[in-house]
């Protein structure tokens, strides 16, 4: 049996030996469990296996989980498709009252308010507007939102306690607002946007300042004359959502009375919130890996009912075509459950599936940021020979390293197909280095 021996990988990866056959095996070494690597490099045009480690085993996806769920949304929606957020009078208006309440018809849409999309930015200054311009001067009930249970769930399991209060573990909401995060000043105490219900406890003390939080209270111990503003995530967007819109109606003279009132039957439309376009958003959260933006995103494909029902419609979907969902276990979209188990060959047909059967107008394809140049992939390889030829989705957590997507021939258009996936190492820069000469070594004679 014929060995080869990748050099720079010799302390940190398993080797990796080749037979007549194109049989594959690893050697384990001290540094990384050599059932912790997966690698799938495939030659798209010619279907040639360039490498193929533990192909089969499944392992912790992370972010490259995201690339997934992109590729569902596309192949169950238009690209074009956007969400709409209705905000309805729900009552009768009789000489400037509107006697009933403004209701939020909530679908799940992650980017009201979003500071990634500012140009759909005013929903609440649009709602007083549109109000005024009715001769609505007064509002006898309160603003609420109202959509089906089914989309107001729990975080997806998996997700770690401690990731929960940082704006990247923001959770999707039925209504989300303002990326589902809020800044709090201290020792203000003053959060944006403004949390009705939320309580602030200080604890004065000389050490460190800490933040806890859990649900709608949160504890900040420190020194109390420290001044400091701290970005976490909002565990109420729909009521922060709800007080913009009634700050916004007080501030052009309507008043609002805060009182809830029982639906009347009598409804007219305020104003319809278009989101940006599905395409726009992916293109957004995979550049980003923005967590929150990806669990709404996933929900499209069943709209108004569960993320089981979702996730359970994602691998329906798979499977029938011809993708092997065997041993792949999905808790959510983004990929920040610890619970998640991918494969690369599931990786890898989907990315196939993807490149020959549904990108035409390269939609999929334009939502991986490339090496050396965008997003999450800015500074990896960057000034090497794949350098703006390699577009993967990065994912990465703790002892979790991997790179799923495509290498681009000299036309722009997917020559191979890219999967890296690493579980329990000990040195994420060393890791990252290893895969960078990896990818190199074996994808730069194809350019």
């Amino acid at each position: 049996m014929l060995k080869r021996l990748i050099p720079f990988l010799t302390w940190m990866l398993p080797l990796v030996a080749f037979s007549a056959s194109n049989d594959t095996y690893l050697q384990s070494v001290p540094d990384i469990p050599a059932a912790n690597v997966g690698i799938y490099i495939e030659n798209i045009r010619t279907g040639e296996v360039v490498m193929d480690v533990n192909g089969e085993i499944p392992l912790i996806p992370a972010s490259v989980t995201k690339a997934i769920t992109s590729a569902t949304v596309l192949s169950t929606s238009s690209p074009d498709d956007c969400f709409e957020t209705e905000i309805i009078a729900d009552g009768p208006i009789k000489n400037g009252i509107l006697k009933g309440n403004i209701v939020v018809y909530a679908t799940g849409d992650p980017t009201i308010e979003s500071a990634y999309f500012p140009e759909y930015s005013g929903v609440a200054d649009s709602v007083a507007s549109a109000l005024r311009h009715m001769g609505v001067k007064e509002v006898s009930g309160c603003v609420l939102a109202s959509y089906p249970a089914a989309m107001e769930e729990c975080v997806p399991d998996g997700w770690m306690s401690e990731d929960l209060m940082w704006p990247y573990g923001a959770a999707h909401h039925a209504l989300n607002y303002a990326d589902n995060k809020f800044v709090l000043s201290m020792p203000s105490k003053r959060c944006q946007p403004e949390i009705p219900g939320l309580k602030i406890n200080f604890v004065p003390s000389r050490r460190a300042t800490k933040i806890e939080m859990s649900n709608k209270k949160i504890t900040v111990t420190g020194r109390k004359s420290r001044k400091s503003s701290t970005a976490l995530s909002n565990p109420d967007p729909e009521s922060s959502m709800c007080k913009a819109i009634e700050l916004a109606l007080t501030g052009q003279g309507v008043a609002v009375s805060g009182k809830k009132l029982k639906h009347s039957g009598h409804r007219t439309l305020i104003y319809r919130h278009q989101s940006p376009k599905y395409a726009d958003i992916l293109k957004s959260l995979m550049f980003r890996s923005d967590n929150m933006m990806t669990e709404g995103m996933l929900r499209t494909v069943a709209a108004g009912r569960s993320r089981k029902d979702a996730i359970d419609a994602e691998l329906t979907l798979w499977a029938n075509n011809g993708v092997d969902t065997c041993g792949i276990v999905i808790e959510d979209g983004s990929g920040l459950s610890r619970n998640n188990r991918i494969t690369p060959y599931f990786l890898a047909d989907v990315l196939v599936w993807m490149a020959r059967n549904n990108n035409s107008d390269n939609r999929y394809l334009q939502c991986f940021p490339r090496a050396g140049q965008d997003g999450t992939m800015r500074n990896f390889l960057k000034d090497s020979p794949l350098d703006g030829r390699l577009a993967t989705k990065t994912g990465s957590m703790r002892n979790v390293q991997c790179y799923a997507g495509y290498m681009l021939g000299d036309d722009g258009v997917p020559s191979h197909v890219v999967v890296v996936m690493l579980n329990g190492f000990s040195s994420r820069a060393t890791v990252k280095k290893a895969i960078g000469d990896l990818l190199i070594e074996r994808l730069h004679g194809s350019i």
